[in-house]
């Protein structure tokens, strides 16, 4: 079996980090794809610091190799070259072994360059979005400066990567129109063994809640950024609870603090922070998902992993257009639900397996798994 070296720098406690990073190793490594260490970059050590407390019990439960490095800020000039000499040093001196340079984002690809060459690996990045797109979400001054700097080195990675991961159509085309046509189109998948739907998870869940037969609940999983569109999230069930006040909200989130402040005043809104593997349990409970996305160039790239966690438990999901990849399936299986003409219906068991088996085929981990062992070849 291969082995591969992982290079991330964002937060290990991240929801998407634990589904998209590990859950991505844990999958290899049970298919005997590929073995893993993980490089873990950071340059702010009091952003950083429940990540580097968090390395031992990840390194432990996951049963990996986890080594971190202070690097140089991005935005310092320079900083892609310091940090690549900064990396390449490292792994030398930890003399780890490895046959694939797997980086996260663009930032963690060009500065694999060095370690490329020295070791003469295959670099595969992993492009999950549009970061000179993402800029219009910040508070920042001179945006069209971030955005051109962001935006030449989403180009460089493209040059210097041997394969690109991108989870759609649109963000395939950007990589293809950087000149590099190597690439395996795979969305944000989720394994079809940690999200599914069971009848006995739904009747003991909603039992739990105190949620009768007749309530129809609504379920929103992931963070409160502002792409999110939570407000518009909440406008939705406010208008639904006026006409049906049997039905409740469900939101499945890390950031607790910013959710108080948003649903303090709602009636029938719950708030749970969950593990990865207890999420599914309330989404098995849950009548309808919501994934309402702004019709940017951002959403356009983008491939949401709750999308897929959602249909392989086969809930209907209220959405809109914004993320083109998934809203393909609306006349296939029936389960996208246009946020300005739903009618809410709770769906029966027989059909809600149904969407669950469509979805299997289509946004599970397993049914890519020949792509990944193209991947890692």
């Amino acid at each position: 079996m291969k082995n591969t070296l992982f290079i991330l720098t964002e937060d290990l406690n991240n929801g998407v980090i634990q589904s998209q990073v590990f859950g991505h190793i844990d999958f290899m490594r049970k298919k005997k794809i590929s073995n893993f260490s993980i490089l873990y970059c950071y340059w702010s050590e009091v952003e950083s610091r429940s990540s580097l407390e968090k390395i031992k019990f990840l390194k432990k439960i996951n049963k990996l190799n986890i080594y971190s490095l202070k690097i140089f800020p991005p935005s310092l000039p320079f900083s892609l070259n310091f940090n690549q000499d900064l990396i390449l040093k490292f792994i030398l001196k930890k003399k780890i072994k490895f046959d694939f340079v797997h980086a996260r984002t663009d930032l963690c690809a060009v500065m694999a360059k060095k370690l490329k060459y020295a070791f003469k690996v295959t670099l595969i990045w992993d492009c999950r979005g549009y970061a000179p797109a993402e800029v219009d979400y910040n508070n920042t001054y001179f945006k069209s400066i971030k955005k051109l700097y962001l935006y030449n080195r989403f180009r460089q990675a493209s040059k210097i990567s041997d394969k690109v991961v991108v989870v759609s159509t649109a963000l395939e085309q950007l990589v293809k129109n950087a000149r590099n046509l190597n690439t395996y189109l795979i969305p944000s998948v989720a394994s079809k063994n940690l999200f599914f739907f069971n009848p006995k998870i739904r009747i003991k869940m909603r039992k739990k809640m105190k949620f009768n037969e007749s309530s129809v609940i609504f379920i929103y999983s992931g963070s409160f950024k502002k792409y999110q569109m939570i407000n518009e999230t909440i406008s939705f069930f406010r208008s639904i609870y006026s006409k049906n006040k049997n039905c409740y909200m469900i939101f499945l989130t890390n950031d607790q603090k910013i959710a108080k402040k948003y649903i303090s005043d709602i009636r029938n809104v719950l708030c749970f922070s969950v593990k990865q593997n207890e999420v599914n349990d309330y989404l098995n409970a849950a009548d309808y998902a919501m994934m309402i996305r702004k019709k940017d160039l951002t959403n356009k790239t983008a491939s949401p992993t709750k999308f897929s966690e959602y249909c392989l438990t086969g809930l209907n999901v209220i959405t809109n257009s914004s993320v083109i990849d998934f809203y393909k399936f609306r006349n296939k299986v029936k389960n996208i639900k246009d946020l300005n003409s739903c009618d809410i219906k709770v769906t029966n068991n027989i059909k809600r397996k149904n969407i669950a088996d469509f979805y299997k085929k289509e946004l599970s981990k397993e049914s890519f798994i020949k792509k990944f062992e193209k991947l890692y070849e």
